[in-house]
């Protein structure tokens, strides 16, 4: 563990819990940064779609499943916090032509809490996009693999573990 608490960016960006406790040093290895800024994308325009839906939902006018209601509530509003990721240092990978990048996060030990709830709320999410239920997609496969990879990092070296470089595809685009 080091450090104290802060409000650095991070890869979790809006969901990283807030602390003063001391931090947890996560190793982000092999980062691949086209799949991980498609991901964010494809997250990015989730979100607003439950945004959307929320909006209507306060207005009374939606007809759908009580479940997608809450996760509706707790994708778009409750883990809503506005904070800083680091697209501007993936961005800057790729514009360098780096497939992959390596990233040293600080985290609170409740990240393992977090990370748990949100990979299920992604998978939710994942299953109404496929029941047609909203209109964004749902994550192609590799998203939903590097995604597994990248949350369960934070919960293993949380837990002790040591970092797992990513060793799949980098891109989408073949």
């Amino acid at each position: 563990m080091s450090g104290q608490g802060g409000s650095a960016a991070s890869s979790l960006g809006r969901y990283l819990p807030t602390s003063d406790g001391p931090l947890v040093e996560v190793r982000l290895l092999g980062m691949p940064v086209q799949l991980t800024l498609d991901s964010r994308e494809h997250h990015d325009g989730l979100l607003r779609e439950l945004r959307l839906l929320a909006m209507e939902d306060d207005a009374g006018e939606l007809d759908v499943p009580a479940r997608l209601v809450e996760l509706v509530d707790t994708m778009s509003t409750q883990r809503a916090a506005a904070r800083s990721r680091r697209d501007e240092e993936l961005e800057a990978a790729l514009a360098r032509g780096e497939a992959t990048i390596d990233l040293v996060e600080h985290v609170p030990p409740e990240v393992v809490e977090t990370v748990t709830t949100l990979s299920g709320l992604l998978e939710e999410c994942d299953r109404f996009c496929e029941q047609g239920q909203l209109m964004t997609l749902p994550r192609p496969r590799l998203v939903r693999e590097v995604t597994r990879w990248f949350l369960t990092q934070f919960r293993d070296q949380v837990q002790g573990r040591p970092a797992t470089r990513w060793d799949g595809p980098v891109s989408l685009r073949g």
